[in-house]
């Protein structure tokens, strides 16, 4: 979602006439996808994107989830992006940094702001306590004290933070005191077009080998260590609904572990679908008859999952296990699109799957349209990119 909103960011902006370049890394998520369409290489690749410049830098990369490969990823990154920069003639007007936290982005906030460059800094996640929230109390007070102290000069050497909920929001006016006009909250968005079209559930059914009559939960997104997905196979095997099945859409680092749980449990009713096609998202869940939003405690504060506006615009019923006083908790409850349980929760959830099977479907198409209502109010691409591009042609100070 991440990279959706950059790329839809880049053809706004190229739209209206602004020259972009965008400098990003090899391709190497979800870990089990085919990259094979990609140079990889040790040198700079530039091509030409619908007319958009698009510079991938060889980087490291660590499509697993491991903490060192990870932080040396994000400033091997950062040092390629200054490296480029430093070696072009002429400097850009500005800088929209959506990167990997936190090494990354405290690399190109030190060259931007050697070079006087308004940086624009985009914060998808709160880190270190998205990367330290599932640590011993002890690891994350020695862990969390410098890095916050890091992150809060990267952002104070930023022009705009952008944000995508009040939470982070008051993270960043807050903790670490930034003055509230510099920082933004702009929804994470998704292209409502493209829900607009969507083939016959039993087609859809049938493409993916998935029994189109059985009662569907379906959970799309990454599978990694703070999606719950372990909580949400061990609640479907507690509920055990007969003629109720569970897919689970996507790729991560956690899958395989996900796969051995499901064969340890004997669940013959749990079906993986990989598919890194972001274009096929509405048709994967328009299987659903209810979609699923499990997540470990602590992540739903520091974050919003990207799968929730998806969700929302393909017009389904939600289940969340969140945190009871994150935005992904407030936005459910708000647009009376689904139930809300505390994190790992483990038999609130199988006791509301199996009371949510119960319903009549009238209901839950209702609470599904509910909640596309809200969707489109709030988490739609045409209000958002634009938001955002203004964000930045306003720190660059450009007509």
């Amino acid at each position: 979602m991440s990279a959706r909103m950059s790329f839809d960011l880049a053809n706004c902006l190229a739209d209206q006439g602004y020259g972009i370049t965008v400098l990003c890394p090899q391709p190497s998520r979800p870990l089990n996808a085919d990259y094979s369409r990609y140079k990889h290489t040790d040198k700079v690749v530039e091509i030409c994107e619908n007319g958009i410049k698009v510079v991938r830098l060889p980087s490291f990369v660590a499509p697993q989830s491991r903490l060192l490969p990870r932080m040396w990823e994000s400033f091997s990154f950062g040092r390629k992006v200054v490296n480029y920069l430093a070696a072009e003639q002429k400097m850009p007007t500005a800088l929209y940094v959506n990167s990997w936290p936190i090494f990354a982005q405290a690399v190109i906030a030190q060259f931007a702001r050697k070079n006087g460059i308004p940086m624009v800094l985009q914060i998808m996640d709160i880190y270190p306590e998205a990367l330290t929230s599932n640590l011993p109390a002890v690891l994350q007070s020695v862990i969390n004290s410098p890095l916050k102290r890091l992150d809060a000069w990267i952002a104070r050497a930023s022009v705009t933070v952008v944000v995508i909920s009040e939470n982070m929001r008051r993270v960043y006016t807050e903790d670490r005191q930034l003055p509230s006009e510099s920082v933004v909250t702009i929804p994470t968005w998704q292209d409502e077009a493209v829900f607009d079209t969507i083939p016959p559930r039993a087609e859809t059914c049938s493409r993916y080998g998935i029994p189109p009559h059985l009662f569907t939960f379906l959970f799309l997104g990454n599978i990694g260590p703070v999606a719950g997905v372990d909580l949400l196979i061990h609640a479907f095997a507690e509920a055990d609904i007969p003629d109720a099945q569970l897919v689970i859409a996507g790729d991560g680092t956690a899958k395989s572990d996900c796969i051995k749980l499901t064969n340890q449990l004997k669940l013959s009713r749990v079906h993986f679908i990989s598919d890194p096609e972001s274009a096929n998202v509405p048709m994967l869940q328009s299987m659903a008859h209810v979609c699923m939003l499990p997540m470990k405690r602590g992540a739903g504060m520091s974050s919003i999952p990207s799968k929730l506006p998806s969700y929302l615009f393909s017009a389904k019923p939600v289940i969340a296990t969140v945190d009871n006083n994150s935005d992904t908790a407030r936005f459910v409850r708000k647009a009376e699109c689904g139930w809300v349980g505390e994190s790992e929760d483990l038999h609130w959830l199988a006791n509301t799957m199996n009371e949510v099977y119960k319903l009549p479907m009238k209901l839950l198409e209702e609470t599904g349209s509910r909640g596309k209502e809200y969707g489109l109010a709030h988490f739609s691409k045409s209000a958002g990119v634009v938001r955002l591009a203004y964000s930045i042609i306003q720190a660059a100070g450009v007509n």
